[in-house]
């Protein structure tokens, strides 16, 4: 009886930690901008950026294209906490940054996800994404 009670509290707890997870699904790039090496702010609209991310429990894959040809991908794991997000790229198209973790200022809104990422108290990144699939 015991072991039937702890199986069924497991699945419990791993179900309501899943859909407790704002990230999980399928993400569509609606806008964005980067700050680039010469320290201009380059707008994603003006290199024809779409971009289309998937966020299991644990992992995330990206692909991005560029008026229609490949721009950049990567795939890696992720945590968050209440303000911010933190992705750990393990395989990507571009070179890794700080140590190959990333930090984002979050905020998640009628399935809009509003992330920013700042280097030296200088906004480097700002992306716009909205939920396509749960």
């Amino acid at each position: 009886m015991y072991k039937y009670l702890s199986l069924l509290f497991i699945f419990i707890s791993i179900t309501c930690f899943a859909s407790n997870n704002p990230f999980l699904g399928t993400w569509q790039l609606v806008s964005g901008e980067y700050l680039n090496d010469k320290q201009v702010m380059i707008s994603y609209d003006s290199l024809g950026l779409s971009s289309q991310k998937i966020i299991n429990e644990q992992h995330f894959s990206f692909v991005s294209m560029a008026n229609g040809k490949f721009w950049a991908a990567g795939t890696g794991t992720y945590t968050y906490n209440e303000k911010e997000y933190f992705e750990s790229p393990k395989m990507a198209s571009y070179p890794l940054e700080s140590g190959g973790v990333y930090t984002f200022k979050y905020k998640i809104q009628d399935n809009l996800w509003h992330n920013e990422r700042w280097h030296n108290n200088i906004r480097v990144e700002y992306e716009i994404w909205q939920k396509v699939v749960k």
